[in-house]
């Protein structure tokens, strides 16, 4: 099952490729396993953004390294988060926490538009997939479906993460991809019972590691534990101190509606 596993991922990152294209890299396992394969078959470039000193730009410089691949990273400060939050709010009125996400990859983006590209790809849908969040595994100890969960929330997610990234890159000029929201892939995914891919709490996304070590991808990234975008980036620490202001800022519209 590896195997094809492998080969369904590759397929799917060779169907999002250009000739020239830019990636959104954290250094996780996601966007790592995108540029392994892509650079086999495009001119890669690797942009990644954070915190001065955050896990993400730590990984993502190693990782680049290891590829072989340019990376550019965005030092994200206080004041270029704030910014980042107000121009992001401007184009989706959502709540604190879906739009703390889209800081880093809007930095990141700014970046591969500034260097031309008109491309990018993203690894989301990833966690969906291999079942990357911890919230999967409380609901199996709460007896929930998680399968149905799963399947759900992946196809969903044109109208959520997706949606919000594809708006934010098209006010840069840029057109977003995501490898991981591919039908065959999905269907080889679903198609394995839900205890196999949540065989590995500590870890997360078992299947996809081992998938990503045939795949070539590097060893460093192997063995790193899931962290997701705003956390790993530093970009939630450092907002959330200003939490307070940014509620009363920047509403979501159902707030400012109701």
């Amino acid at each position: 099952m590896i195997l094809q596993l492998s080969e369904l991922i590759s397929r799917a990152v060779e169907q999002a490729l250009e000739d020239r294209v830019a990636i959104a890299f954290s250094g996780g396992l996601d966007s790592t396993v995108i540029a392994t394969i892509a650079k086999k078959h495009a001119n890669v470039e690797l942009f990644a953004a954070g915190v001065e000193g955050s896990e993400d730009i730590s990984y993502a410089q190693k990782a680049a390294d290891a590829l072989g691949l340019p990376l550019t990273v965005v030092k994200i400060d206080e004041a270029k988060a704030m910014a980042v939050y107000a121009r992001c709010h401007s184009m989706l009125a959502l709540d604190f926490l879906k739009l703390e996400i889209l800081v880093p990859a809007y930095c990141a983006t700014e970046a591969a538009a500034a260097k031309g590209h008109k491309v990018m790809l993203f690894g989301s849908a990833a966690e969906e997939l291999f079942a990357g969040y911890d919230r999967y595994y409380i609901c199996r100890e709460e007896g929930k479906d998680v399968d149905a969960l799963l399947r759900e929330e992946y196809k969903t997610l044109p109208q959520r993460d997706m949606a919000y990234i594809k708006r934010a890159c098209r006010c840069l000029g840029i057109e977003a991809r995501f490898p991981f929201y591919e039908k065959g892939l999905a269907d080889a995914v679903f198609s394995v019972p839900v205890e196999e891919r949540l065989d590995d709490r500590e870890m997360k996304k078992g299947m996809l590691r081992e998938a990503a070590k045939v795949l070539g991808a590097p060893d460093i990234v192997l063995k790193r534990k899931k962290r997701a975008m705003q956390y790993g980036s530093g970009v939630h620490k450092m907002l959330f101190k200003r939490v307070d202001e940014i509620n009363r800022n920047f509403p979501p519209a159902s707030s400012r509606s109701a």
